[in-house]
């Protein structure tokens, strides 16, 4: 029976027989199972250490877990009627679940990310990635099958924990379908990140060994951080929120319990998109998550399809980039604070600065991943300047350089990366359009989106024109050349320029300048500053686009006289 059942997971899924087949020996087993349940006794064990006894009700020590009046975090102990002291069960169970639920959905995440990146990596290293590639199995099977193979050994971990977790839940009150819609949630992360990082794992294997620790270093930092930073100042109506959404840690369910002990704990209850009221229920709060990993995931899957088939595609197509930063700024505008901004007739005045500050922050991230997305390297430029070339030779007019711009996989991402800003830009300016703020408010808006524009532009030009250098570690340069102009400029202007509200035409050609024009300070408030950064900015970005031009050219030009001169 084992038999068949191993003989049809291979025929049902090649490349996760193969993973499994691996992974799943005893000794890997009775470790994994091992680890689990000793990680589950140390936890509960420790709980128990916390537990309070007669003695804090003889000194009149308090306790979290005691059932007294609540002072500074910690509640008074009291006894019963047989002397035994009265313990809060509730609260225990709580924190033994909310900790088991942080520890298990961490874990997955960042060691199975880690896993997955190292697995590529090696597979990479042993030259038996080509080899899966040439396999009759569909690029969907194989990366399924890493998905559900090369973590297994953790899924095996979490799941005998399982039954401390929905035991702890139930006793502290929590609903089994709050539960259950929290392990949708889990599922669903994982989905997402390991999509995530078996696409890292494809486009970034030029960073060698280095790239899982990166990968699953600069994950952990990120739940960790959004988790300390935001979990005890937490705002449903603000575009942060859908950091939270992203961060199953923020969607752990909670019983009813002393506020005291709940007061930290991210709450959903406010959350409005647009005018919907989402966070009126968890349920709808979990659909409205799984919703945005499932957008997420859509578009990580068609990048994972192409990066798959050829290592030199990009990850996106430039059709596809459109679609996502429309569906991105749908998401994250939804999030915005409708109620006070709109529906409001007095908001206050910092609401429109805090939200498209954080807007344009959350939309830098997104520009961060489409520069790299549909920008092209080397290769495939030198290619679309060759047969560019010679095609409009042969078929003059058959299509325009500027469609081929917007539309081509293989042409410059420059002009793309501009119209993904208007739609951007589009987007955001309605929304401060219909704001219930004065004019000038309005306007400093608007001239931050252009700015934060015309710096994606810039950031564009650059990478575009570095991944066209000779250099063999031209991924590499082009990383360290962004980095460096996106830091360093703020970092020399603190230290030449220190007070941004006398120099702040200095400062707006580095990356705050978004948020000098958003705050209208210092010498900002003669409109000739702001027009002439502006013009300065469009100087710059044409003087590179001029040079990626005259050496798309040249490539083309050589590339042509020596084809026909081997014909």
């Amino acid at each position: 029976m084992t038999q068949s059942l191993i003989n049809r997971l291979g025929n049902w899924n090649p490349q996760l027989f193969r993973e499994l087949k691996g992974r799943f020996k005893p000794r890997n087993i009775l470790l994994a199972s091992a680890i689990s349940v000793l990680g589950q006794f140390i936890l509960f064990m420790s709980f128990q250490t916390q537990l309070p006894t007669r003695l804090n009700v003889f000194n009149k020590n308090p306790n979290k877990y005691c059932t007294g009046i609540t002072q500074y975090g910690l509640s008074e102990c009291l006894s019963d009627k047989f002397g035994n002291v009265a313990i809060n069960w509730q609260l225990l169970s709580f924190d033994i679940f909310s900790l088991l639920s942080i520890i298990a959905s961490f874990g997955l995440l960042v060691a199975g990310t880690y896993l997955l990146i190292n697995d590529l990596a090696t597979e990479e290293r042993r030259d038996t990635l080509n080899f899966i590639r040439l396999s009759p199995q569909s690029p969907q099977s194989i990366l399924w099958g890493k998905i559900l193979g090369v973590p297994a050994l953790l899924y095996i971990a979490v799941v005998l924990a399982l039954p401390l977790h929905l035991w702890s839940g139930l006793n502290a009150k929590i609903p089994l379908i709050e539960i259950l819609g929290f392990y949708a949630v889990v599922i669903a992360a994982n989905f997402v990140y390991y999509s995530a990082a078996l696409l890292f794992g494809l486009v970034g294997s030029w960073l060698s060994s280095f790239q899982a620790w990166l990968g699953s270093g600069v994950l952990l930092g990120y739940l960790l951080f959004t988790k300390e930073s935001l979990e005890s100042s937490f705002l449903t109506n603000s575009p942060v929120t859908i950091v939270g959404l992203i961060n199953p840690s923020f969607l752990i369910p909670y019983p009813e319990i002393n506020s005291e002990f709940t007061k930290n704990i991210p709450h959903f209850t406010d959350f409005y998109w647009f005018v919907l009221p989402i966070g009126e229920s968890f349920i709808t709060t979990v659909c409205f998550a799984i919703a945005v990993y499932f957008v997420g995931a859509y578009f990580i899957w068609q990048s994972l399809q192409r990066c798959f088939r050829d290592s030199n595609a990009t990850m996106l197509s430039k059709k596809q980039s459109y679609l996502l930063t429309a569906w991105f700024i749908g998401i994250i505008l939804g999030c915005a604070n409708w109620q006070d901004l709109v529906f409001s007739q007095l908001p206050r005045n910092y609401l429109i600065q805090e939200n498209i500050g954080l807007l344009m922050i959350l939309n830098f991230g997104l520009f961060l991943y489409l520069i790299a997305a549909i920008t092209p390297g080397r290769i495939t430029l030198q290619d679309w300047a060759r047969y560019r070339h010679i095609e409009r030779n042969k078929e003059l007019g058959k299509t325009s350089l500027i469609h081929d711009l917007i539309w081509g996989d293989k042409s410059p991402g420059i002009l793309a990366i501009a119209i993904n800003a208007i739609i951007s830009i589009t987007c955001l300016s309605c929304f401060v359009l219909v704001t219930q703020v004065s004019i000038n408010d309005k306007t400093n808006a608007w001239m931050a989106l252009l700015f934060a524009g015309i710096l994606a532009l810039f950031y564009a030009t650059i990478t575009q024109l570095t991944l066209f250098m000779k250099n063999e570690q031209r991924q590499l340069w082009a990383t360290g050349i962004l980095i460096a102009v996106i830091v360093l400029p703020p970092i020399l202007l603190a230290l030449f320029f220190s007070n941004p509200e006398k120099n702040s035409f200095i400062w707006l050609f580095s990356i705050v300048a978004p948020i000098i024009a958003l705050s209208s300070t210092g010498d900002y408030k003669f409109a000739l500053v702001p027009f002439f950064a502006i013009l300065g900015h469009f100087a710059i970005v044409g003087f590179f686009v001029s040079q990626l031009t005259r050496k798309l050219k040249k490539a083309g030009e050589s590339a042509t006289k020596a084809l026909l001169a081997e014909s």
